[in-house]
């Protein structure tokens, strides 16, 4: 089996990714002469589902191959297997047995895993090398020990005189611009790029700042920004100025618009920076106005001044963006000393942390003694999602691939690097993953002393429909030509069509609502807007739905989880069934919103929300009538009514008879007697109808046989 050291697979959406690495991990460990050759693999991902899964494909397909009658998807694996190796069907039938017996014994060797818990192993076979405790555990939420580094230093103000007077003055700073006195928000927001491996290169030109540094930043910067407000004042009184020498009336400009923004400049007023004038044109003047071509002999004077204006603004405005956020940035050292002793205090080691250890102090180490350290000697590599790795991760993870890429073991085997990829679907940006490493490998990059490597596409998408897949090709022929970055356009015009599978038909519709007026709503969006969304989602829904396709094919995504909550909603009161994470909780089932409503009651008789909340229950569900003949309550009665006329009802007998009318039968004084378990076993009885019940009986009944039993298969 002739292969590169080096193999790249650009793999676009649904093109077969996991088959091509189970495949080419079993090709390795069926052709090596040893049943053990996995211990020499290393795997890794991302996500610890995406470990599971690739593990469960590995074992599934050995399970497979060493069975007699193997299912059909595991033969044509094998017969691919057979057609790339040279193996006949029975010698890897063989194998996968003689590897399974080896596997059960040494699974821990079996080593798929993600990118993070590979480094946590190197770290700890390093422990001692990196002055860390050999106990130490890993904290994976980092933000809590940053808030516990904000807090400590929050806490020395009064000891240090340095620190004490920076906070002080930023609390000051604040309250004056009438916002809250509490700063440990900025300062930790401002932590956080300690944190995150995308500003490495420029927090280290903080490493030898100290406080005092920034002081002298920060009256420099101030006296600059006095300067600059002055000038740019004495600018706009020099423009007024020009006006009024003129004899010009500011009537004569549409609304005022000009002279506005000039006054706006000369009070200091930030909606100077709403508008701009640059062109001679930009500069309206009413038709009628006498001193029309007075005014349009000064323009371009006035366009001058406000140029020079405008120049001054943008400066003034870098300096005060600067300003603004120099106080917590001069924390930036005093903060990560003090994420570093609670991390040493507490014998932790922030996850964050991994890969920067690694980079600084094993980057420089000879390959075989990484090795040596490890206790086993890894030959061949295989990255899932690459275009999500990071450029510290990449780098910590080539001196050991190019020592098992340019050598051989006794056995004569190579080592080997497989990595599979898509720059379209980089999403972990803001983590320090970087897709343009994989572009670079994609071309005449090759960071090893092997020369040898090979680029393969896997062109299939064997996932989608040919409609979604003929929409993605045009989608992405149609926006590469936006791309300024050569490279990217390249990707989006050349490497992205995908051919289509036996899947015909599918669905494609883009829809763009029309423009809402702004208003300020706070946090919340602009209901107008989202009934128009609701309403839109609905109708699309129903539409697929006329053209043949069933529920079960509509999968609805929302960029926030109140917006995928509101169709829900939306989408349940028009008689849609829906499936979402928080319809399948407990305190989503109406039935037992209405049983919680209830014993809310019975605890508090003057709890009118809760007893509206039943009555909304009942006119919605119930079909009875005051007469006792089955119709629905709001068919006699609409909701409203139903529940304002309930809500009348001042004292508990009234209301007990009035309920008796609709054939509820229902004594609030009677319950309030019985223990918890049987008030609510009353109330399922006697208010929630019984087609509602079905499931409650099923769930009952299996509990009965075996509860044990029925919890697990319920919870898990």
């Amino acid at each position: 089996m002739q292969k590169p050291a080096f193999s790249i697979y650009d793999a676009s959406a649904g093109s077969g990714k996991t088959y091509t690495l189970v495949k080419e991990y079993l090709k390795i460990i069926l052709v090596s002469k040893k049943p053990d050759a996995y211990r020499n693999i290393l795997a890794i991902t991302f996500t610890n589902k995406a470990v599971h899964e690739m593990k469960s494909r590995v074992l599934e397909s050995l399970s497979q191959f060493s069975k007699e009658n193997p299912s059909e998807k595991a033969l044509q694996l094998m017969q691919d297997i057979s057609s790339d190796t040279g193996l006949s069907l029975n010698s890897i039938t063989e194998k996968a047995n003689s590897i399974i017996k080896n596997l059960i014994h040494n699974y821990a060797a079996f080593d798929i895993s993600t990118i993070d818990k590979f480094t946590h192993k190197v770290i700890r076979a390093f422990a001692h090398d990196l002055n860390l405790p050999i106990t130490f555990e890993v904290s994976l939420d980092t933000e809590i020990l940053l808030t516990e580094a904000v807090d400590a230093i929050i806490a020395e103000a009064g000891n240090d005189e340095e620190l004490t007077k920076l906070l002080v003055d930023f609390t000051m700073e604040k309250t004056d611009d009438d916002k809250s006195w509490d700063i440990s928000r900025e300062i930790m927001e401002t932590g956080k790029l300690i944190l995150n491996e995308n500003n490495r290169k420029e927090i280290t030109h903080f490493d030898k700042k100290k406080i005092t540094d920034f002081v002298v930043i920060k009256n420099k910067l101030t006296e600059l920004t006095k300067e600059l407000e002055t000038a740019c004042v004495d600018l706009a009184n020099d423009a007024l100025l020009l006006i009024e020498n003129n004899g010009i009336d500011t009537n004569s400009f549409p609304y005022g618009t000009f002279p506005k923004h000039l006054n706006f400049f000369r009070e200091k007023d930030s909606r100077a920076n709403n508008h701009r004038f640059r062109e001679f044109d930009d500069i309206k003047i009413k038709k009628d106005a006498k001193d029309k071509a007075i005014i349009e002999s000064i323009i371009p004077t006035l366009l001058e001044i406000l140029d020079s204006i405008y120049t001054k603004t943008e400066k003034l405005l870098f300096y005060m963006a600067f300003l603004k956020n120099i106080t917590p940035l001069s924390l930036l050292n005093t903060l990560s000393n003090k994420l570093t002793e609670i991390q040493k205090e507490q014998g932790i080691l922030s996850i964050t942390e991994f890969n920067k250890l690694i980079h600084d102090q094993i980057q420089n180490q000879p390959a075989p003694f990484i090795y040596e350290r490890l206790g086993e000697k890894y030959k061949h590599f295989f990255i899932d999602e690459f275009q999500d790795t990071s450029e510290m991760q990449w780098q910590n993870l080539i001196p050991l691939i190019d020592n098992a890429t340019s050598s051989e073991d006794l056995l004569g085997e190579r080592g080997s690097l497989l990595i599979v990829g898509d720059p379209k679907q980089s999403i972990y940006r803001w983590r320090g993953g970087k897709a343009e490493q994989f572009i670079e490998l994609s071309k005449d990059v090759n960071p090893f002393n092997n020369p040898e490597k090979e680029l393969f596409s896997l062109k299939t998408n064997w996932r989608s429909y040919s409609k979604i897949i003929d929409f993605n090709n045009q989608f992405f022929g149609f926006i590469a030509n936006e791309f300024a970055h050569n490279d990217y356009k390249d990707l989006y015009k050349n490497h992205s069509h995908q051919e289509e599978n036996n899947k015909k038909g599918g669905y494609v519709n883009i829809s763009f609502l029309p423009k809402t007026e702004k208003a300020d709503y706070g946090e919340e969006e602009n209901p107008a807007k989202v009934e128009m969304y609701l309403l839109a989602t609905l109708n699309r829904i129903q539409k697929v739905k006329a053209n043949g396709f069933s529920y079960k094919d509509i999968a609805i995504l929302t960029r926030k989880k109140d917006n995928g909550i509101a169709i829900a909603n939306y989408l349940t009161q028009h008689g849609i069934p829906i499936l979402s994470s928080e319809s399948l909780l407990i305190g989503s089932s109406s039935e037992v919103q209405c049983i919680i409503a209830v014993l809310y009651y019975l605890k508090n008789n003057n709890d009118r929300e809760s007893k509206a909340n039943f009555l909304y229950y009942i006119a919605s569900t119930r079909d009875q009538s005051s007469n006792g003949t089955k119709i629905n309550c709001q068919q006699k009665l609409a909701i409203h009514d139903f529940i304002a006329l309930g809500m009348e009802q001042n004292s508990e007998t009234e209301f007990e008879q009035w309920l008796a009318s609709f054939d509820i039968h229902f004594s609030f004084k009677n319950t309030r007697k019985k223990s918890l378990y049987e008030a609510a076993e009353s109330i399922i009885s006697k208010i929630i109808p019984s087609e509602h019940l079905n499931f409650i009986f099923s769930f009952n009944q299996s509990s009965q046989q075996n509860p044990c039993c029925s919890f697990f298969e319920t919870s898990f």
